[in-house]
């Protein structure tokens, strides 16, 4: 799998997947957002942008607070747009990583799997999607169990997601640092 990372983390394809990051962080997800703000009549949080993580309570009262439409909507993106976007995100930052650490670190044995922190992110992310569908599914039948779950999963699914962005960013700093020094 890193052999296969490295072979695909050229400049073009890190712009190509990082725009589509952009695309769908600035225009898909807050669209859909909208849509379930509108299917609810007010403006609501899906339960997945909670940080760190959730409770079971705090799950249950956000899916009180989506109305049936809003519940059957995020049933549809859940199973649509939050399956697309964990691709494409773990894809764009595997890319960038691996990127980074050959241009920073090439030498390097033990940086280039940084990559797979994006990745095991989506593995969390698809968990945790797995949960509020479940809960979705089941409600008004209330899954304790399963939402504890959930927010264990949220809960992973940050972490990672933020060392991914951190690791990003230092990597950006340091390259461009050595492009300054080079000069």
């Amino acid at each position: 799998m890193l052999n296969k990372l490295q072979k695909w983390a050229t400049g073009r394809n890190v712009i190509i997947f990082v725009l589509l990051d952009v695309i769908f962080m600035m225009g898909v997800m807050p669209y859909m957002h909208a849509l379930m703000t509108k299917a609810a009549g007010k403006s609501v949080a899906p339960i997945d942008l909670s940080i760190p993580t959730w409770t079971p309570e705090q799950g249950y009262a956000l899916l009180d607070s989506y109305g049936e439409a809003g519940r059957s909507l995020y049933l549809i993106i859940d199973l649509t747009a939050d399956v697309v976007y964990p691709i494409i995100y773990g894809i764009a930052f595997a890319l960038l990583l691996t990127f980074l650490v050959r241009k920073i670190a090439p030498s390097n044995k033990w940086l280039p799997y940084l990559a797979f922190l994006p990745l095991l992110a989506v593995v969390f992310d698809y968990a945790e999607n797995a949960t509020i569908i479940t809960m979705l599914n089941a409600y008004p039948e209330k899954l304790i169990g399963v939402a504890k779950l959930g927010g264990i999963f949220t809960l992973c699914k940050w972490v990672l997601v933020f060392a991914t962005i951190g690791g990003s960013v230092i990597g950006l700093i340091v390259w461009g640092i050595k492009g300054i020094t080079k000069r």
